[in-house]
């Protein structure tokens, strides 16, 4: 397969997306140290624990997702408002038809574990088993979505 093309190139209307493989200029699989080098930041000072679960400190840089990481490695990114699009275009407030509409044929709906009227709509890229959109719905228009790798991207809780 050919690997993923450069996150700086992944837009929509001229605005940065999400991608199944993150956001720019962070990236799945990223460390800690390298993920705060390209934002411009300092060196983390808290040493990781294996697998721990953390939030990467973001110190007001303007990415508009929340960055997960296990241990030392980038594994999921969260939207929970509208300023982010995927490559696709799907968006927090788009109805679960826009979002079926737009990954037709790789979308599995799933129920919501603490809605009941709720889905879990996850969709998949052949590009790489491992590499999920999860967009979580109230039954009818999305209230977020994670793009990321499993297992971590399938989590409910986050880092809990």
């Amino acid at each position: 397969t050919q690997p993923p093309r450069h996150l700086d190139q992944q837009r929509v209307a001229g605005r940065m997306a999400v991608a199944f493989t993150g956001v720019a200029p962070l990236r799945v699989g990223m460390t800690a140290r390298e993920a705060r080098e390209a934002l411009g930041l300092p060196p983390q000072t808290t040493p990781t624990t294996p697998e721990s679960c953390s939030y990467l400190d973001l110190k007001g840089k303007p990415l508009h997702a929340f960055v997960m990481m296990t241990s030392d490695t980038i594994v999921r990114f969260d939207v929970r408002d509208n300023t982010l699009a995927t490559e696709a275009g799907a968006r927090v407030g788009d109805s679960e038809a826009t979002v079926v509409g737009l990954y037709r044929g790789r979308v599995r709906i799933q129920p919501h574990k603490y809605l009941p009227s709720g889905h879990n709509l996850v969709v998949t890229t052949p590009a790489d088993s491992a590499l999920r959109l999860v967009f979580e719905t109230d039954g009818k228009q999305v209230t977020a979505y994670h793009a990321g790798r499993r297992p971590e991207v399938e989590y409910v809780e986050g880092c809990g």
